[in-house]
């Protein structure tokens, strides 16, 4: 019977021998199975400290609203009008970007407090900054 640590420790060091010809270490993290056997497989430089998924997680979360704040940018200017948050939604799964309903609010919220889009809650939506906006004149004018 074959001891399965070691098996495990042999396949590492032909790994770790193999990534040691690249001309820089990777970071990266690989899932596989087969039958009933699963294994992860994380490499890092041996100079850096181990990467955890919480950390990815937020990387990736930022990117992906920094993504998410130029679609709806991109959404918006494409309308040509004002788009409430569900339109919004709507028009990025059109357009065939995977924002989550939660990504594209925290979008919306950081794009208002920056000052990009205004939502002067008039039920209409939220807007570009930059458009000016059509008032209603009043009866003193």
């Amino acid at each position: 019977m074959t001891n399965a640590k070691s098996v495990v420790e042999n396949a590492a060091r032909e790994l770790l021998r193999a990534l040691a010809t690249l001309p820089s270490p990777p970071m990266l993290r690989v899932a596989n199975a087969d039958g009933q056997v699963a294994c992860l497989i994380q490499v890092w430089g041996a100079g850096q400290v181990m990467p955890t998924a919480n950390g990815e997680r937020r990387n990736r979360s930022t990117g992906g609203r920094d993504e998410c704040r130029a679609d709806i940018i991109e959404a918006l200017r494409a309308a040509g009008e004002a788009l409430t948050r569900k339109e919004i939604v709507r028009e990025l799964k059109l357009a065939g970007k995977a924002h989550g309903p939660g990504t594209v609010a925290k979008a919306l919220a950081d794009l208002t407090t920056s000052g990009v889009l205004v939502n002067p809650r008039d039920k209409k939506g939220y807007r570009l900054a930059a458009w000016r906006q059509n008032k209603t004149p009043s009866l003193f004018e």
